[in-house]
């Protein structure tokens, strides 16, 4: 195969069935060149990072603006929050905020807005 999309799909097949049957698969030196950004698992690997990275960063901000008392509140509310944008505009606002009160609204405005959204969808 040497279209390159074709070649992303094929180990990202080969991949996913690994996993489900808890195959190793070895490597060998193969004379073609993949990018291996392209594939999903990479993908998902580098997004799941992100968040995780973004949820650290919060919870250090919280530490530092409100106190070590607050890490555990925020830690809970951070398990329900799973979109990217949503932790990078909460750890923007850490910065923006006064008081504990206002930040707190950051997670109950997000729930309100995505049921608003669900809402207008239907």
């Amino acid at each position: 195969m040497k279209n390159e999309k074709e070649i992303i799909k094929y180990i990202d097949s080969i991949s996913f069935l690994a996993g489900l049957f808890d195959v190793e698969i070895e490597i060998k030196p193969m004379p073609i060149e993949v990018d291996i950004r392209k594939t999903f698992l990479y993908k998902w690997g580098k997004e799941e990072g992100e968040k995780e990275g973004l949820k650290e960063a919060i919870l250090l901000g919280v530490q530092i603006k409100f106190g070590k008392s607050k890490v555990r509140e925020v830690r809970n509310l951070l398990e329900k929050v799973d979109d990217v944008d949503h932790l990078k505009k909460i750890k923007r606002k850490i910065t923006e905020v006064k008081t504990w009160d206002d930040f707190i609204k950051i997670f109950r405005n997000h729930k309100r807005n995505k049921f608003k959204t669900y809402a207008n969808t239907s």
